[in-house]
């Protein structure tokens, strides 16, 4: 069973190397397969790499529902197909979230994006969510 902690300011690293892999693929598709091949091979490849980068997010993080509170995650489709949003907390700082409807409750709600962790990481890093 999965294990999720809350996401702190280190977990830049994460999103720095796989960002770094979709720009990658950017200047790949820019530079290598637009003359090459044209414009329509170069939107196909551009847009794999944009699912390659969501598949990668959706496997090392997931959600906290708003109301029930309750840890879960989603498939790559529904990553890539909903919208992500900011808030604010009352303490000044950020976080993301999606609008989804969580599997235990059924409700829609803000549900938080948290980073997954396997056993071993997740002994004594904080409070382990439900």
């Amino acid at each position: 069973m999965a294990r999720f902690v809350e996401r702190n300011q280190y977990d830049w690293f994460s999103t720095l190397w796989k960002l770094a892999i979709f720009v990658g693929v950017i200047l790949l598709a820019i530079l290598v397969v637009y003359p090459w091949k044209g414009l329509l091979p170069m939107i196909v490849l551009i847009v794999a790499g944009l699912w390659m980068y969501i598949s990668l997010v959706s496997r090392s993080s997931g959600y906290v529902c708003g109301k029930c509170g309750k840890a879960f995650q989603v498939p790559t489709t529904v990553n890539f197909f909903t919208q992500s949003a900011v808030g604010k907390n009352p303490d000044g700082t950020y976080y993301s979230y999606k609008n989804l409807t969580c599997p235990h409750c059924g409700q829609l709600s803000k549900a938080r994006l948290v980073k997954r962790v396997g056993p071993r990481s997740a002994q004594g890093s904080g409070r382990m969510l439900k």
